[in-house]
C-alpha cells in the first residue's frame, strides 16, 4: 500500500521529527500553501510561520530521498493518490478531510505531532490530600482512561490534562486544556508560560483548563453539573478548583498530583470528595 503525508508546517520541532519517523514509508509529504491562509484566516496570523516553500527545503534536508511538494486549495483532492493518508490530528486537517471528501478511496491516519514535555514538573510534584484511594477497575468503565485519551489532543506545551464529567455512566461533557482561537495559538504568539517554573504566576497561561471548559460548556448549552462526578488527568489547579466547587460536582477522581495544591483546600471546603486512582496497583499516589 502506498502513502502519502498530508500537513500545514509552520515551523519544523521535535513532534514533527517524531512524525516523519513514525512515518518513514512515506512515499511524498504534500504541504499546505499560501493560498490557505484565504481558507483558514488564523494561519494569517502565524507570523513565525516559515513560507512553504522554505519548510519545503527544510524538509527535504531533513528527510532526503523522500519528495516534498507544496499544494494549493485548488490541488485538493487530486494531489491525493496514495491507499493511505498520513495527517496531523488538527482542527485544520481534520476539516480539509472533510470539505474536500479525502476517506473516499483513502484510509485517513490521523497523527499527533505535539510534543510532551513534563521537564522539572516532574520532580517538583507532590501529592494532593485525598479521601480515599480507588482502583482504576474500579470506576465506571475507562472514565480516566477516556480522559487520558482527550489529553493527548492538546497542544499545551507544559501538560496535557484530560477531563470527563459524568453522572453514573453517562458521560454530560469531555474536553481538554487548549488554546483560542486554535491549537496553534502557542506556536503563534509564543507562551508567556516560558519563562516561569511550573506552578509559578499560573494566571498567565493562555490556556483554557480542561475542568474549565467543561464547566462551559455546562454553563453555554443549560445542562447541570451538581452531584456529578469528575474525572480528571492531573489534579485541579486553583482556579479549576473553585470552578468545579462553584458548579457543585460531588466527587473529584485524579490520577496525577499538581505542584500547587491551594485547590485542595478549596474543594474540601465545598464538600467535595476527592478521591485518587490508583492506576499502577502502588497503594500511594507518588507510585
Amino acid at each position: 500500500m502506498t502513502k502519502q503525508i498530508l500537513l500545514y508546517l509552520p515551523v519544523v520541532h521535535a513532534g514533527h521529527e517524531a512524525f516523519f519517523a513514525r512515518h518513514a514509508d512515506a512515499a511524498e509529504i504534500l504541504l499546505l500553501g499560501g493560498g490557505f491562509k484565504d481558507v483558514f484566516k488564523s494561519l494569517a496570523k502565524d507570523i513565525r510561520a516559515l513560507p512553504p516553500q522554505r519548510a519545503a527545503q527544510f524538509l527535504r534536508l531533513l528527510l532526503p530521498g523522500t519528495p516534498v511538494r507544496v499544494i494549493e486549495p485548488a490541488d485538493l483532492p487530486g494531489a491525493v493518490t496514495a491507499d493511505v493518508l498520513v495527517l496531523p490530528d488538527e482542527d485544520i486537517t481534520r476539516n480539509l478531510a472533510a470539505v474536500h471528501r479525502l476517506r473516499d478511496g483513502h484510509e485517513l491516519v490521523f497523527d499527533n505531532t505535539f510534543l510532551r514535555w513534563d521537564r522539572e514538573w516532574s520532580q517538583a510534584r507532590r501529592p494532593a490530600g485525598f479521601d480515599g484511594a480507588v482502583a482504576a477497575g474500579d470506576l465506571p468503565p475507562r472514565m480516566l482512561a477516556t480522559a487520558r485519551e482527550l489529553a493527548g489532543n492538546s497542544s499545551d506545551w507544559w501538560r496535557q490534562v484530560g477531563a470527563v464529567a459524568a453522572r453514573g455512566e453517562r458521560v454530560l461533557a469531555v474536553a481538554w486544556n487548549h488554546h483560542e482561537p486554535s491549537e496553534y495559538s502557542p506556536y503563534i504568539d509564543g507562551d508567556p508560560r516560558d519563562s516561569f517554573s511550573r506552578g509559578v504566576r499560573g494566571d498567565l497561561s493562555t490556556a483554557i483548563h480542561a475542568e474549565a471548559s467543561i464547566v462551559a460548556q455546562a454553563a453555554r448549552e443549560g445542562f447541570s453539573l451538581s452531584g456529578a462526578d469528575l474525572f480528571v488527568t492531573t489534579f485541579p489547579c486553583p482556579a479549576c478548583a473553585r470552578l468545579v466547587a462553584e458548579a457543585g460536582f460531588a466527587r473529584c477522581y485524579f490520577a496525577g498530583p499538581y505542584s500547587v495544591l491551594d485547590g485542595d483546600e478549596v474543594l474540601r471546603a465545598a464538600g467535595v470528595e476527592l478521591l485518587w486512582v490508583d492506576t499502577a496497583g502502588s497503594g500511594n499516589p507518588e507510585g
